[in-house]
């Protein structure tokens, strides 16, 4: 096994988190190792560093050149589904996580990433950003304060988020709204990407009795013209709706805590779907 193929879950998990897109991460990949295989790897000390440092400034580059992009509408990760990177399940890829580390700027998610993923000494993060150690413990605290400040308290075990998140399913395709409802939190917030490229709600919908409307109309418009499938996406139950040709047409992901959904996440825009 070469140092790429030992070390591949983990920067797979770096770029994904850095770019919030499977397909960046992949394309990125794709050039570290055209690089490495160049390399005489004999004379690399710490291949895994090397290799880090490789993909963070290759992710960090990415994101410079998109900066002045102007998404049309929400714009939400790339669903991870875990049939295909089955090989980082012990990840935290969650697409929480993923939602909180685009709050923070390329800078501090780098920092972030590497110190809480990856364990990484100060000094480490200093030679792979080429900055002050200072300063990479700055924008650690920063980093640190603005996602611990959108996490959610509590999460629920895994047997208890899918019992919940099948009864959340049932309420939908029941067409019930009293019990939908008491599977809804006050603040829920309903959030749609199409891109462009795909109808969406183009601002975030909160309130439990807007969330309830949006979801049965949703189901009763759309739901006998599609195919459902309950998957694993992104570590946690997910469905993937698949169109009268087979093709995916929308993926649906929620985040939910001990009293219930607080977010639901439609992904539609055909290009994050491949």
């Amino acid at each position: 096994m070469t140092a790429f193929e030992q070390y591949k879950p983990t920067l797979f998990a770096v770029a994904y988190k850095m770019t919030k897109n499977a397909m960046d991460a992949e394309d990125i990949l794709h050039d570290v190792f055209l690089a490495y295989s160049r390399q005489d790897a004999a004379v690399i000390v710490h291949p895994e560093n090397y290799l880090v440092k490789a993909v963070m400034h290759r992710c960090l580059s990415l994101l410079e050149a998109r900066k002045k992009t102007v998404y049309p509408g929400i714009d939400l990760p790339s669903p991870l589904f875990q049939e295909r990177f089955s090989y980082i399940h012990d990840r935290d890829i969650s697409f929480a996580l993923l939602i909180l580390l685009q709050t923070l700027n390329p800078l501090e998610r780098a920092v972030f990433i590497l110190r809480e993923t990856l364990s990484y000494s100060y000094e480490e993060i200093a030679a792979v950003l080429t900055l002050e150690q200072d300063h990479c413990r700055q924008l650690f605290h920063r980093a640190k304060e603005r996602i611990a400040a959108g996490k959610m308290r509590y999460s629920p075990a895994d047997e208890q988020r899918t019992a919940l998140f099948q009864a959340f399913l049932e309420a939908c395709s029941g067409g019930d709204t009293a019990r939908l409802m008491t599977y809804l939190k006050d603040d829920i917030t309903i959030y749609s990407d199409g891109g462009g490229k795909a109808t969406a709600a183009q601002v975030p919908l909160v309130g439990r009795a807007t969330a309830a409307a949006f979801l049965l109309g949703i189901y009763a418009k759309q739901g006998s013209k599609l195919t459902f499938a309950v998957t694993a996406i992104n570590g946690g139950p997910g469905v993937i709706c698949y169109d009268a040709n087979g093709a995916v047409d929308t993926v649906m992901l929620v985040s939910m805590d001990e009293e219930g959904v607080h977010a639901v996440y439609f992904v539609r825009n055909p290009d994050k779907l491949r």
